[in-house]
């Protein structure tokens, strides 16, 4: 995953009600909410207040980022959910997430975060449950993605799933990246996606973008109206940007930590699929 940093998490707790409103407002649902409609789950069908939830500081790679945990128990528990940081980092952290009779397990190091389901086995990831969300997002904002073309900025990991989830959904999809090679191996592995080699005339060219760069853009280069879902951190929008738009949906961490948290349920309630090994297999959810 991109490796956020203490800077761009540090609002997180306080801002989780600042975003349910902007959410409310922008695509007419709550957090939780939202992410039950993204897994395709009745909310009133989980009982989330029935789960205990641990988050297990990592120390590996290049460390614990300050108010992560913090950040993701604050989600978790708008959602409504018990959720607590382990006092013990690493395995120790995990030891006493199980004793403590965690029925869910958060953990990040530099390249995987995942929600580990003590109760079925199963997990979900964050990559994958970024790109679900945001593209579900940008459905709502424009009322439907089928048989309109969406641009994908950036063909990382995030990027690389919301292609084959707007794929899914029935959109033709034009996808760069400042390296094109990576959006040309998309273009050529998949139907329906085209990779585009000039980042700023695809980004002028495309009113439904996803954003899942680190790259700031340019207010001049969207167009008047766009709907514009934005994993990508830190926020790429300047103030011309934000006129020019209709609506830009961006949240550096909530998001994503709420359809994990569903997802990683998902199997043992409704005999779904929900991890990134199943999406990457092909398997539509």
């Amino acid at each position: 995953m991109t490796r956020l940093t203490a800077d761009i998490i540090k609002d997180v707790p306080s801002k989780i009600s600042d975003l349910d409103h902007e959410l409310e407002k922008r695509i007419g649902m709550n957090m939780r909410d939202f992410a039950c409609y993204a897994m395709d789950v009745p909310a009133n069908g989980i009982d989330f207040n029935g789960y205990d939830v641990a988050i297990v500081p990592v120390t590996s790679g290049k460390g614990i980022i300050g108010g992560f945990s913090s950040s993701v128990a604050a989600a978790l528990k708008t959602m409504g959910m018990r959720s607590f940081i382990t006092s013990s980092c690493d395995v120790a952290g995990i030891s006493e997430a199980f004793s403590s009779g965690a029925d869910i397990i958060f953990m990040a190091d530099d390249e995987r975060f995942i929600a580990l389901n003590t109760r079925t086995r199963s997990f979900s990831d964050n990559i994958w449950s970024t790109a679900k969300g945001y593209v579900t997002a940008l459905r709502l904002a424009e009322g439907g993605l089928e048989g309109k073309r969406v641009l994908v900025i950036g063909a990382g990991r995030v990027g690389t799933e919301a292609v084959k989830i707007l794929r899914a959904e029935g959109a033709s999809v034009d996808v760069t990246d400042i390296l094109p090679h990576k959006a040309e191996a998309l273009g050529s592995r998949y139907d329906n996606v085209r990779a585009i080699r000039d980042v700023e005339e695809a980004i002028r060219n495309n009113p439904l973008i996803l954003n899942a760069s680190p790259g700031m853009i340019r207010g001049d280069l969207i167009q008047k109206g766009a709907v514009i879902s934005s994993p990508g951190v830190p926020y790429a929008f300047d103030e011309e940007g934000e006129r020019r738009a209709k609506v830009i949906i961006h949240d550096v961490l909530s998001l994503g930590v709420a359809v994990m948290a569903v997802a990683s349920i998902c199997l043992s309630l409704f005999g779904i699929p929900a991890d990134s090994v199943i999406a990457e297999k092909g398997v539509t959810l």
